[in-house]
C-alpha cells in the first residue's frame, strides 16, 4: 500500500482574546508527507470495499515473507511488516488571523525531513517473526526493540544534514 503526496491538517487553537471579529486567530498543524509505504497484510486484502471505505484508516498486519515445507509439513516460516513515512518529523503550525481568513490567503507547510523521518519510521515500525515447526522460535523485532534507540538515534546524525542539504538544494531550485 502506498501513498503519494498526502498530508494531514488539525485545526489546534482558535482564539478571540478581545471578542472583537478582527482579533480572530486560528491555528492549523499541516504535516505534509511525500509518501507513505507499507509492505504488510492489509484488511484490503480479504475485503476489497475496505481499500475504498475512507471512513476507516486500514490496518495492517505481519505478511507471511518466505515458508519453507518438507512434504507439505511447515519447517520454518518468517512473518512480517514494515512500515515507512517520508514527511515532517513535527507538524508545522501555520495561524490565520481575521484579515488573512477574510482574503482567504492561502499558507503552506513543507517536507523537511525527507531521509530522517524515513529512516526513523523503517527502524521504529519494522516487525519480523521467524517461527520454526509452528512454534514461535525468534521474535526479532522484540530483540530489536533493545537497539532501536541507538540505531535511530546514530541515524539521526547522518540523515539530519542531509535533509537540509536536500531541503535547501530544492529550495533554491524552486521546488
Amino acid at each position: 500500500h502506498i501513498e503519494v503526496a498526502y498530508a494531514e491538517a488539525k485545526l489546534t487553537d482558535i482564539s478571540c482574546p478581545t471578542g472583537r471579529p478582527d482579533s480572530l486567530e486560528v491555528s492549523i498543524a499541516a504535516r505534509p508527507g511525500v509518501a507513505s509505504l507499507h509492505l504488510a497484510a492489509s484488511d484490503a486484502d480479504s475485503s476489497p470495499t475496505a481499500f475504498a471505505d475512507f471512513s476507516n484508516p486500514q490496518s495492517f498486519s505481519n505478511a507471511q515473507i518466505a515458508a519453507v515445507r518438507l512434504l507439505l509439513i511447515p519447517l520454518l516460516s518468517v512473518n512480517g511488516s514494515a512500515a515507512l513515512d517520508i514527511t515532517n518529523n513535527d507538524p508545522t503550525t501555520l495561524t490565520f488571523n481575521s484579515t488573512e481568513i477574510a482574503n482567504k490567503t492561502i499558507k503552506t507547510a513543507s517536507t523537511k525531513n525527507l531521509t530522517q523521518s524515513l529512516t526513523t519510521s523503517l527502524v521504529d515500525d519494522l516487525s519480523l517473526s521467524i517461527n520454526a515447526l509452528g512454534l514461535g522460535l525468534l521474535n526479532v523485532t522484540a530483540l530489536l526493540g533493545t537497539v532501536k534507540p541507538a540505531v535511530i538515534a546514530a541515524l539521526d546524525a547522518v540523515t539530519a544534514p542531509v535533509d537540509e542539504l536536500v531541503y535547501n538544494v530544492l529550495a533554491a531550485l524552486g521546488v
